[in-house]
């Protein structure tokens, strides 16, 4: 190949320079340029600069599945209802009925009104108040067999009258229950009361007392090992003139009762229902003052 002319080299020489010179210049106008750039995104006016566009990142891969929620636990089993109370075997009030004739009512037997006694389970009480002193045992549409318990005992103001008191324990019962009691004398004065003691299943006690008129009429006490009904009599000795109240205290509720004047066995009886073995008793306060004969059973499970 030939070596270029000296002129040939003169003219290449200045076009290096001529190229040198215009490269420095775009390199310039690069430098004011890229200072606009960086005005602008302060947030000024940036005029018609360009904005560096920053190189892109590696492309994103794609997004990661979704990780499921853990299923839901099995509910846990719901505990067992819990087990029904056993029913109650204390000895509690079940039916109780009161009838009565006044002296000179012809009858040859005085009846309880009918009550809904439990089928079984259950110690009948009749206590019974005459004009006439006499002590057959009642009876009842069942055929139970009732026992008297103590001894009959008069008045101390009217020898020939007085009171009895009968039971039967483990005693069946009815819709329709009916106790019965003959009257010797078919015009006398007699009050009949009966009270039935559920889950009543024997007398544990029973105590009779007579307060004479003027004393404290509070019966003898009887003593139980654990729950128990206790049941009360009131028999008061007044006379014929007024109408009498009794009223017992110690947290006894009388059920039922005579109280009217006239010619007949006034009476009343109350309950009190214990939870615990102790000793008992009850006071009772009557109108007008007057002597009673106080009787008081406990009758417990069992």
């Amino acid at each position: 190949m030939n070596a270029p002319s000296d002129s040939t080299a003169l003219a290449l020489l200045n076009e290096r320079r001529d190229l040198l010179h215009r490269m420095w210049a775009l390199t310039a106008i690069g430098i004011t340029s890229g200072s606009a750039t960086l005005t602008a995104c302060g947030g000024g006016s940036g005029g018609t600069a360009a904005v560096a566009v920053p190189a892109p990142g590696p492309a994103a891969g794609p997004a990661p599945a979704a990780v499921p929620p853990p299923p839901p636990a099995p509910p846990s089993p719901s505990s067992p209802p819990p087990a029904p109370a056993p029913a109650s075997s204390a000895p509690a009030l079940g039916a109780h009925a009161l009838n009565f004739n006044r002296d000179g009512v012809t009858s040859s037997s005085l009846s309880t009104p009918a009550m809904s006694t439990r089928a079984t389970g259950s110690t009948l009480l009749a206590c019974v108040g005459r004009g006439l002193l006499a002590a057959p045992a009642p009876t009842d549409n069942v055929g139970n067999a009732f026992v008297q318990l103590g001894a009959p005992h008069i008045y101390t103001l009217w020898p020939s009258s007085g009171t009895s008191l009968h039971a039967c324990e483990k005693a069946r019962g009815m819709a329709g229950h009916v106790v019965t009691v003959a009257k010797p004398k078919v015009t006398d004065e007699t009050t009949l009361s009966v009270v039935e003691i559920a889950n009543g299943g024997s007398v544990r006690d029973v105590q009779w007392r007579e307060v004479l008129s003027g004393q404290p009429l509070t019966s003898a006490s009887v003593t139980t090992i654990g729950p128990a009904l206790l049941v009360a009599w009131w028999w008061g000795d007044a006379g014929v003139d007024q109408d009498k109240t009794a009223v017992p205290d110690n947290g006894f509720s009388v059920i039922d009762s005579v109280l009217a004047s006239g010619a007949l066995v006034q009476g009343a009886v109350a309950v009190k229902q214990v939870s615990v073995a102790g000793t008992y008793n009850v006071t009772w306060a009557s109108t007008p003052q007057q002597g009673a004969q106080l009787w008081l059973v406990a009758v417990q499970a069992g």
